[in-house]
């Protein structure tokens, strides 16, 4: 009888273990599959940071050929090569997989000094800097960096290893010592997200030969996280890897949610200066904050998966305050939008970051922030340090900035595997578009301006060539702007009395002023309202965030699937704050959002400690109905 009775209780406890199990443990999904299109033919995990179920863009007599992994090199046995910035604009930082390990070597020399093609026998060399087996465990990643280079020159390179053999020679061009220069800006390219309908390696490839043909020799292009549908899937990666110009034009990478799951991030992409202590990843994780200098602009890219405002707070400060003079611009990159005009716009991580970004952009004076996520095209006016439109903002072809603004860009998808639902009356929206097309921006840097002229790629735009593949795209202008700061004004020799007066609190004063005030809105971010007095968010919740990043990230779960699970739960949770840091109220979100990312923490603690009390109760009323009886 008593055994009879404790089997029961032990029962329940196992089932209420194994459903416990199952919701702390990501578990991966097969890919979803396009609207309208049958089922992918394989699985793919998707991210811990989960974006709501976007609208798949529909998109007649689009190409589904797939792309080849990578165009044939001079050794089989090298994959992968990829080209990349490195610390400033006299080094090149390469990285590869390889079939062997160890003995890997990047060869380079001047275009001037090529034989019939090849490298002289005299090519500079260097070694690999890391190396190590690779995340599938089949091959074995390299990095190694080109230095010494001189500006303005044509330089020709190849990878490998006397085991293994080397690439073919490849060739790019370093940017001019000042004067005009242009870099590239990617939004998501997500390669993988569409299933193969839409066929988003096609369309990252068009879209990136597109803006390569417009753009007049770019220093780089800047890919702004998301690059793969799935961390740690090495055929994506080859995909997102295909286009010549990965090995033509170097390219910098923001971390994005579909990325950061995984070591092949860290393994793919050998980033200049990166910091470990801000920002970093895990053991199976990949992160850091990380900035590099080039056609004198100071770049700043932050790992917005990472939670730890203070981190990246502390990099930024540090950062500009040593290499600050040695930049005209100052531009800061990170995955998670805080101003797009999406359904994104009422994340809590995304909240948290709008609340952590303006104060540190603004005591450091960062022209312009890019980021992607939200798959829409948004400009915003020109922002202060408590992330409100400036006065006098009008989102126009000037903007005319003074230190401590921050103009702000959102790049929607460059692949069109996906877009998303444009949320109106946003207070910071300046211009948006939403025409569910791949886009890309150009940034022009001088002395005097950055202009951002911002291009959709419509698919139907392009031409076959005589192999049957698509041809450059035709891109079509939908945005531009030029941003400029306010020349400052010649003080009258005359007035010594406003002379003296401006040194402490007049013309001078303003910017020195600037960086207290800027200090005291940061210092008070947990007291910030964001019009709902939620002080415990940043750190309560932020510290589940880093939870789930530890723990969820383990598994590149798109967290759609976790927020209807969490149903009417994530929903009644998320309209306790729908208004941000400049009081907008939310506008066509409500609470009626899907919970993503972090997001997801709270609910599934509730929940798993919610069924252990009730386990705990329900074998103690049975053992309590046992004794009575």
């Amino acid at each position: 009888m008593n055994t009879h009775r404790l089997k029961r209780p032990l029962g329940a406890l196992s089932a209420a273990t194994l459903l416990a199990a199952l919701v702390a443990a990501p578990v991966p999904v097969r890919a979803e599959p396009a609207l309208g299109a049958g089922e992918p033919g394989s699985t793919a995990s998707q991210s811990p940071n989960q974006n709501p179920s976007p609208r798949r863009s529909q998109e007649p007599g689009q190409s589904s050929s797939e792309l080849p992994a990578e165009a044939e090199a001079g050794s089989e046995a090298i994959t992968d090569a990829v080209l990349q910035v490195g610390a400033d604009s006299t080094a090149r930082n390469l990285s590869w997989m390889s079939e062997s390990s160890g003995g890997g070597e990047v060869r380079w020399a001047p275009v001037s000094v090529l034989e019939d093609g090849n490298l002289p026998a005299d090519a500079a060399t260097a070694e690999t800097t890391d190396s190590g087996l690779a995340t599938d465990l089949k091959r074995h990643f390299n990095h190694a960096s080109m230095t010494g280079l001189k500006p303005g020159t044509e330089y020709a390179y190849q990878v490998g290893s006397e085991k293994d053999g080397f690439t073919e020679v490849q060739q790019f061009t370093t940017g001019a010592a000042g004067g005009d220069e242009e870099f590239l800006v990617f939004g998501d390219p997500q390669v993988g997200a569409g299933g193969g309908d839409p066929d988003d390696a096609a369309g990252w490839d068009r879209t990136l030969s597109s803006a390569a043909a417009i753009a007049d020799n770019p220093s780089f292009f800047y890919s702004l996280g998301d690059q793969v549908n799935s961390a740690g899937n090495q055929e994506q990666y080859a995909q997102y890897l295909a286009p010549d110009e990965t090995r033509t034009i170097p390219q910098a990478t923001t971390i994005g949610n579909h990325d950061v799951s995984s070591k092949a991030y860290e393994q793919h992409f050998n980033r200049p200066n990166v910091s470990q202590d801000h920002g970093g990843g895990g053991v199976i994780t990949s992160g850091g904050d990380y900035w590099f200098i080039e056609d004198g602009v100071l770049f700043l890219n932050i790992n917005s998966n990472s939670s730890d405002m203070d981190a990246h707070a502390e990099f930024i400060d540090e950062v500009v305050a040593e290499q600050g003079d040695q930049a005209r611009w100052t531009v800061l990159g990170f995955h998670h939008s805080i101003y797009s005009t999406a359904t994104h716009w009422n994340d809590f991580d995304v909240k948290r970051l709008r609340k952590a970004i303006p104060p540190v952009a603004a005591r450091n004076d960062i022209d312009l922030v890019v980021s992607g996520h939200d798959h829409i095209y948004n400009r915003t006016f020109l922002m202060d340090g408590e992330g409100k439109p400036v006065e006098g903002s009008e989102a126009g072809a000037e903007e005319e900035k003074e230190d401590g603004q921050t103009l702000y860009l959102t790049l929607t998808s460059s692949s069109g595997s996906k877009f998303y639902d444009y949320v109106p009356g946003l207070d910071w929206e300046g211009k948006s578009v939403h025409n569910d097309v791949p886009a890309f921006t150009r940034v022009q840097v001088s002395d005097e301006a950055l202009r951002a002229t911002t291009y959709e790629v419509p698919t139907g735009s392009a031409t076959a060539d005589g192999e049957g593949s698509e041809a450059q795209a035709t891109a079509e202008q939908i945005d531009d702007v030029e941003l400029r700061r306010v020349e400052a004004e010649e003080p009258d020799p005359d007035d010594d009395a406003g002379t003296g007066a401006d040194a402490t609190s007049g013309t001078d004063g303003a910017g020195t002023d600037a960086d207290p005030a800027a200090e005291d809105t940061g210092a008070e971010e947990d007291a910030d309202a964001d019009g709902s007095g939620e002080d415990t968010d940043t750190g309560a919740i932020g510290a589940e965030a880093d939870s789930a990043e530890s723990g969820a990230a383990t598994a590149d779960t798109d967290g759609g699937t976790g927020a209807t699970d969490s149903g009417a739960d994530a929903n009644a949770a998320g309209t306790a704050d729908d208004s941000d840091s400049s009081g907008t109220v939310s506008a066509g979100g409500g609470g009626g959002l899907p919970r993503t990312g972090g997001e997801l923490a709270r609910p599934l603690a509730v929940g798993a400690g919610a069924l252990a009390l009730g386990v705990v109760l329900l074998i103690a009323s049975r053992r309590r109905s046992a004794e009575l009886s």
